[in-house]
């Protein structure tokens, strides 16, 4: 299933210990595999959900953790599940191992879910990882990190060797704390048709921003003269240069121009 197990252990306890569990707290863990980190969370006093897919794995952590009261194992596909439910009503924070081919679609996920998440602690490629803390300009700033960026206040933590799982990846892992933002601009609904909106304005990374936007249909095309040219200057008006290309727009500028296009 293309799961790569962590089994450092120093770097299993190195993790928790930046996550730093209370007692009590509810903690989503997503792909808990062999229980690495599953361990060290139950025995700060951690009460924790483990969604884990794989039913070898899980038939082996529910033995394992029979007799424990602060643990409960959910059996699926995390990207079927209702993130909202599994927090049983409670603040949550989530750590995750996530398997590399998911990575894009559980991240938007769990940024759509919260609250009642506070703050995810993600072991991503390292490559993703950049993505996510990428600052605008640079060559590995894109859409998950203005996303990302919107919704959370991201900081990597630590990189993992490949020799640190098995079987090894082909590539370095690191570890991504996202707590998430106390206020958003944004309302629920709006946040939903944002994730689209950056989606559709990073389209194209060699575009400007006025050519993703023709292209998805959120700009009149050129050939409605006088309605593109209407819509351009209420953006020029905005201090909005549609001859930019994406990537060099930051956070807060994607987020007015997204409200202005919402807006119609």
């Amino acid at each position: 299933m293309g799961q790569h197990f962590l089994t450092n252990a120093a770097a299993a306890r190195n993790i928790v210990a930046r996550f730093a569990p209370r007692r009590g707290e509810m903690v989503i863990e997503i792909g808990p595999g062999r229980g690495a980190l599953t361990d060290h969370l139950l025995a700060a006093g951690a009460r924790v959900v483990a969604v884990e897919v794989d039913p070898r794995l899980a038939d082996a952590l529910s033995i394992r953790h029979s007799g424990d009261s602060g643990f409960r194992l959910v059996r699926g596909d995390v990207l079927s599940c209702d993130i909202g439910s599994l927090c049983e009503g409670s603040a949550t924070r989530v750590l995750a191992n996530i398997p590399y081919a998911i990575t894009g679609e559980l991240i938007l996920r769990l940024l759509l879910a919260a609250p009642p998440l506070t703050a995810m602690t993600l072991m991503v490629q390292k490559e993703v990882a950049d993505r996510i803390v990428a600052a605008p300009g640079s060559r590995t700033y894109g859409s998950l990190s203005v996303l990302t960026q919107y919704f959370t206040e991201p900081q990597l933590q630590m990189t993992l060797r490949p020799g640190s799982f098995t079987p090894p990846p082909a590539v370095y892992s690191a570890v991504v704390t996202m707590p998430f933002r106390e206020r958003r601009e944004l309302d629920a609904g709006a946040e939903k048709r944002f994730g689209s909106f950056v989606r559709h304005l990073f389209g194209s990374r060699r575009q400007t921003l006025r050519n993703n936007l023709r292209r998805s249909k959120l700009l009149s095309s050129a050939g409605n003269a006088g309605t593109a040219a209407a819509e351009e200057a209420r953006l020029a008006e905005a201090g909005l240069d549609l001859s930019r290309r994406p990537e060099t727009l930051s956070r807060d500028e994607v987020l007015a121009l997204h409200r202005l296009i919402d807006r119609g």
